[in-house]
């Protein structure tokens, strides 16, 4: 079941290597998009835990079960988002984190060609939608 907000409650745990070593987190998150959209489309800026930015290096999106790196996606023009299918945020992190509240949060957003150039965020390039999301959320 997909969330009313975009970045999804369900999902948000650490992860673990092949030998059961907490190696990070993962969170969920779904499109902004009132659609889907093309990879070759979708942007990505920083991703974020409790106020710190986490290197672009060690952030894996997993979309329709397959990872990329930020980089990666631009380069996939014939994978499609599925609006109603939430993406999981992979981030390394050797230990994980702690038991309790976290805010988690990544900007992202989706390349527009027929939009205005004032619509478009500023940071993340001229010609596209950048938005930033996060929540709060229970790791247990």
């Amino acid at each position: 079941m997909v969330e009313k907000e975009i970045v999804q409650a369900r999902g948000f745990r650490n992860t673990r290597d092949a030998k059961g070593n907490v190696d990070g987190f993962q969170f969920r998150i779904k499109t902004g998009y009132y659609k889907g959209i093309w990879l070759s489309q979708f942007r990505v800026g920083d991703a974020k835990v409790d106020g710190e930015t986490i290197a672009r290096e060690d952030v894996i999106w997993e979309i329709n079960g397959i990872e990329y790196t930020p980089d990666e996606m631009l380069l996939i023009g014939d994978t499609y988002w599925q609006v109603a299918t939430p993406a999981t945020v992979k981030i390394r992190r050797p230990g994980g984190l702690e038991q309790g509240y976290h805010t988690v949060g990544v900007s992202f957003g989706w390349y527009c060609n027929y939009q205005a150039p004032e619509r478009c965020h500023p940071q993340l390039g001229t010609n596209w939608a950048g938005y930033y999301w996060e929540r709060e959320l229970l790791l247990v």
